[in-house]
């Protein structure tokens, strides 16, 4: 460990970044003289499955460490750790046993934590300080609160009359420009704002202004606008009035036919549409006025008006400059003036719903407590960290690390003795910052990493140098690409970094294949349908063919593209192809035609007299049973009453559809229609999670047919299945997704983009408040006008371009590196002299002298050969346990609430206790799910708050037990109460199967005493399993109560 105590590190990908956050973290617990030495350490990361890793890795070292004989995968962090605290061999291995223990006993101060939960911890502590009701819930589904906030507000339409004429502006203001006069959408866009911490300074101060302030702000600038255009014509026509004057024709002025002249005569007859940036106004403002051919009298005379001449298009320029500015800001007025009423509504759901979005509680942090002294936060946390890390830093926010720097301040600045001195270590790569949208800061990272100390006192730099992830010539051609991409970034910071904190170093992982394709701009793919946007799909599944051939298997691709619509279209094909395919729409669960005939049945319930709900109900009914004639099939029923399609479809006598909703649960009525149509007659897991997901409505808002229709339609588009992890199919994902992860090949289509290209780009200006209304800062669209504008306007426009130029470079610099060994960029060919993904990539293929080979459509440049050099590893297929047949009970269970039941007195306490236990432990397939979990008994209102830290520690004893926790290892295969029926309809429950090698290990959870017939029990499953061809190699009972677990094999 660093002796400074602020260490730095700057972590390009693939550089090992996890291991030396685990080795910094046990050397600390090791130099610790006590074995709960990481009750002192706070670890903040930002997603849970980062926590999850992190804690596992760290489990997984001291576990290991405890053995005799270390494994070599551990050794030379151990090593480390020695050295650093200079304990021998029996005395390491005697405080990693300690330290294993105490954590495994002690798991929930365990605080490796996303930086959101650790703002909810401080919130809850603060709640009564900052009026915060003290059963607060965290609002997740920001999307859901937006919605219902634009609902209400436009309900209001027609009861508030200035707000209605808002939106009857708004509507208009959208037909203008050629848009539909629906308004929620552009309402859900623009209060995106809301979501962006980087916007709250500003939001925060127009919520103090009413809906009168923005239509006396728009009409003082229509004023102005009007003002100054009317001042410029009459400019203008004194100018033509005093050349006609003078005796000089149009003509005369350069351009002839096409005069410079012309732009003043334009502006004389109140037309105001020159561009600023054309060559006429240019030369009228540098007094470039006549060809060099003109005769001398014609020079003389113009140059005799020159002075006026040159003093109005300079007049021009600057007065439009500001004309264009007054209207950019006046189009965004009605949007924000509607996004002020918003967050009103917001306000009010909050207190209705006692929420606090997840969004808001950094900037809650910052209002109200970061101004707290540290100790007083320490006090109320009931916690006093002295060391802290920060992962990701690049994609800390401003206001999260301003938030967290006062607790690190004074822990760093406090000396005591006979302990380890307050540390801080911060992990980063500004390369790697993709989230600009979402508040990420890697300016933050760069100005903390520039400057020499931190809190006045010296600090560390390490750059982790070397790619321990991809093969040479992967590292190499990204090294040199981005050395030469940072040459043409316009910010000077910018280009320090890709020339600084660019280059790695390579591990002799010799070998690795790069393929950069130009597609020939009018190639045409040989398509059988014309469906397709562009030539990528075909062009994509040359390359996983190319792939396959070099000897790499459909699961070992992944495709990185930037938009979803781009991955639909080439899942898409690859299909069509039959191919594989594993991406997020065929993960979507309302992908599912099983899911489409449930809800278009709903729709059809709701509203029965429809006829475009019945048709997307028969039609989903066709595909889910395949049926060839659908059109007499759509026609034969498409008139059916309910009753008779119940009759005829689901063999329904005394019910029809309509009643079966109206006399049960949502839930329970959605389950017997599903049966009666056969829906559960195969394991559908897109199927089970929609029902997952309508239960967990049922349970959490105020349940109707309507209400779960439209939040199912709020939520559909991201409902989505986990991928099975060993599936042999290509991967789609988005590179934003794709960041933290790698794979052994990569393709990177749509390399086309511009340098600086960026989707609707808007800003914030500072302005003077006296001048504009009594607002300080404005709302404008960014482009290249901007230029022209008065007050910092221009500014901003430069560091927007300068930082959208990073947030190109930094996304190609993900998705190139997630490559371990072959690497297939392509780019559509072109001739633009515009700075590009595309030409960027050309100018490097030609710098380095690659050779060109011409064929098929494109122009192909190689680096490497394409022959796999790794090993090939057969990917292990998930074993399913099939069931015979799936039943619902007729009979509807009475659910009760556990309170009361638990932790009661005698037998029933462990009876109780037990099945709560083994409840959540069904959710856990490997040690990572325990973070998720751990928040669930949280919510869990049923447990008070000591049966909450009493079940979250039993849960961590069994699966990092030292004798279990091989079986909760991320990468084996898992089934946790998998059905399996036998011919006569008993069904058979084994707790936990895991599969390892092609072998079953069998698990079952009791309590109380070892008897025999648990035995029985479990060598049943194994008998049941291994009839069907499945090997068990071991057999487990877990007392959970005890902790004492029984093996064997026989």
């Amino acid at each position: 460990m660093a002796q400074s105590p602020t260490t730095f590190y700057s972590a390009s990908a693939g550089s090992g970044k996890t291991y030396t956050l685990a080795q910094d973290y046990l050397t600390l617990l090791f130099k610790n003289s006590y074995s709960n030495g990481y009750r002192k350490i706070l670890a903040v990361t930002f997603t849970n499955k980062a926590v999850g890793e992190m804690k596992e890795r760290i489990l997984e070292y001291l576990y290991k460490f405890t053995f005799e004989e270390l494994e070599d995968s551990v050794k030379g962090i151990a090593t480390h750790i020695q050295n650093e605290t200079g304990l021998n061999g029996e005395q390491f291995r005697k405080k990693a046993q300690a330290i294993f223990n105490q954590l495994l006993h002690d798991y929930s101060a365990f605080d490796i934590v996303t930086i959101d939960s650790f703002n909810h911890r401080i919130l809850r502590t603060f709640a009564k300080d900052i009026d915060l009701p003290d059963n607060f819930e965290v609002e997740l589904d920001s999307k859901r609160l937006i919605s219902k906030a634009i609902h209400n507000l436009i309900a209001r339409a027609g009861k508030d009359k200035k707000l209605t004429q808002l939106l009857v502006d708004f509507s208009i203001l959208k037909i203008e420009e050629g848009k539909s006069w629906d308004i929620e959408y552009d309402l859900q866009d623009i209060a995106k704002l809301i979501l962006n911490e980087n916007h709250y300074p500003y939001l925060k101060q127009l919520k103090g202004k009413e809906v009168e302030d923005f239509l006396r702000f728009r009409e003082s600038l229509y004023k102005k606008i009007n003002t100054t255009q009317k001042q410029l014509a009459e400019k203008a026509k004194a100018l033509v009035e005093l050349s006609q004057n003078s005796n000089i024709d149009p003509t005369d002025f350069k351009g002839g036919s096409r005069s410079i002249f012309n732009t003043v005569i334009k502006v004389a007859s109140e037309d105001f549409s020159v561009g600023l940036d054309t060559a006429s106004v240019r030369d009228l403002a540098a007094g470039d006025l006549y060809p060099k051919g003109k005769s001398q009298d014609i020079k003389d005379r113009i140059d005799q008006i020159a002075g006026e001449i040159q003093s109005f298009a300079i007049q021009y320029k600057e007065n439009m400059g500001a004309v264009l500015f007054y209207k950019n800001i006046a189009s965004s007025l009605t949007p924000l003036s509607l996004l002020n009423e918003l967050l009103h509504e917001i306000d009010q759901i909050k207190i209705n719903e006692q929420k606090v979005p997840i969004y808001e509680f950094n900037a809650l942090l910052a209002e109200q407590i970061k101004d707290q002294p540290a100790p007083f936060i320490y006090e109320r946390l009931g916690e006093r960290y002295r060391h802290y890390f920060i992962d990701e830093f690049q994609d800390t926010s401003r206001m999260q690390w301003e938030n967290l720097s006062p607790l690190i301040e004074n822990e760093l600045q406090q000396q005591r003795e006979n302990q380890v001195p307050g540390t801080l270590m911060l992990v980063g790569d500004a390369k790697q910052s993709i989230y600009r949208f979402r508040g990420g800061d890697a300016d933050q990272f760069l100005r903390l990493l520039a400057t020499p100390d931190l809190f006045m006192l010296p600090k560390k730099e390490e750059t982790l140098a070397f790619n321990w992830r991809s093969y040479d010539h992967i590292i190499d051609f990204n090294n040199q690409f981005f050395d030469s991409y940072g040459d043409h970034l316009s910010s000077d910071v910018y280009k320090t970094l890709y020339k600084e904190y660019l280059k790695q170093e390579t591990r002799s992982k010799e070998g690795g294949f790069i393929q950069i394709d130009f597609i020939e701009k009018d190639f045409e793919a040989p398509y059988e349908e014309d469906d397709y946007a562009s030539v990528y799909p075909y062009h994509v599944h040359q390359q996983v063919l190319k792939a396959q051939a070099s000897g790499f298997s459909l699961g070992e691709i992944c495709v990185l593209v930037r938009a979803n619509k781009d991955g639909h279209e080439i899942a898409k094909y690859l299909v069509s192809q039959d191919m594989r395919v594993v991406s997020g729409d065929s993960l979507l669960v309302h992908a599912s035609h099983k899911v489409q005939l449930l809800v278009s049945l709903m729709k059809m319930i709701q509203a029965p007299d429809q006829q475009q709900p019945r048709f997307e109900f028969l039609m989903a009914y066709t595909k889910v049973f395949q049926l060839e004639d659908i059109h007499s099939f759509v026609t034969a029923y498409l008139h059916e009453s309910l009753q008779a399609l119940g009759e005829k479809l689901m063999g329904w006598e005394e019910e029809d559809l309509g009643s079966a909703f109206a006399k049960a649960a949502l839930f329970q009525a959605t389950e017997h229609v599903a049966e009666s149509l056969g829906l559960f007659k195969e394991q559908d897991t897109r199927l089970q999670s929609f029902m997952e997901f309508l239960f967990e409505y049922s349970t959490g808002y105020e349940v109707s047919l309507s209400g779960f229709i439209e939040h199912w339609e709020l939520k559909m588009d991201k409902l989505s299945v986990p991928a099975a992890a060993d599936a042999d199919a290509v991967q789609i994902m988005t590179i934003h997704k794709s960041k933290g992860l790698e794979f052994p090949v990569v393709i990177v289509p749509h390399c086309d983009k511009k340098l600086d290209e960026a989707r609707n780009p808007t800003g914030w200006v500072e302005v003077n408040e006296t001048e504009y209304e009594g607002f300080d800062q404005v709302y404008i669209s960014l482009k290249k006008e901007n230029e022209h504008y008065p007050e910092l306007a221009p500014e901003v426009y430069a560091q927007h371009l300068a930082k959208a130029e990073m947030d190109q470079i930094n996304t190609l610099y993900v998705a190139f590196t997630r490559a371990r060994e072959q690497l297939y960029i392509s780019a559509i060919e072109t001739t633009s002299k515009t700075a590009s993904y595309a030409t960027l990539l050309k100018e490097f293929v030609q710098n380095k002298g690659l050779e060109l080979k011409s064929g098929n459509g494109f122009q192909t440049a190689e680096i490497g050969d394409v022959a796999r050099k790794s090993e090939v590893t057969k990917p292990e297929q998930s074993e399913m346990l099939k069931e015979y047949k799936i039943h619902l009970d007729k009979e509807r269970l009475t659910i009760s609430t556990r309170r009361g039941l638990l932790w009661a007195s005698g037998a029933s306490e462990a009876i109780q206790k037990g099945n709560v236990l083994h409840e959540y432990l069904s959710l856990i397939q490997f040690s990572i799910d325990y973070n998720e979990v751990s928040h669930k008994i949280d919510r869990d209102f049923s447990l008070s708050k000591a049966e909450q830290k009493e079940m979250k520690a039993m849960i961590s004893s069994v699966i990092y037990h030292p004798d279990l926790i091989a079986y909760f290892k991320e990468g084996i295969k898992v089934l946790n109460e998998q059905p399996i029926l036998l011919p006569s309809g008993q069904r058979l429950i084994p707790d936990r199967v895991v599969m390892i090698n092609d072998c079953a290990v069998v698990m079952d959870y009791k309590t109380g005493a070892v008897l025999d017939k648990h035995k029985s029990q479990v060598n049943e499953y194994a008998n049941l399993l291994e009839s069907m061809n499945i090997k068990v190699v071991e057999k487990v009972l877990i007392y959970t109560d005890t902790l004492e677990i029984v093996k064997w094999n026989g």
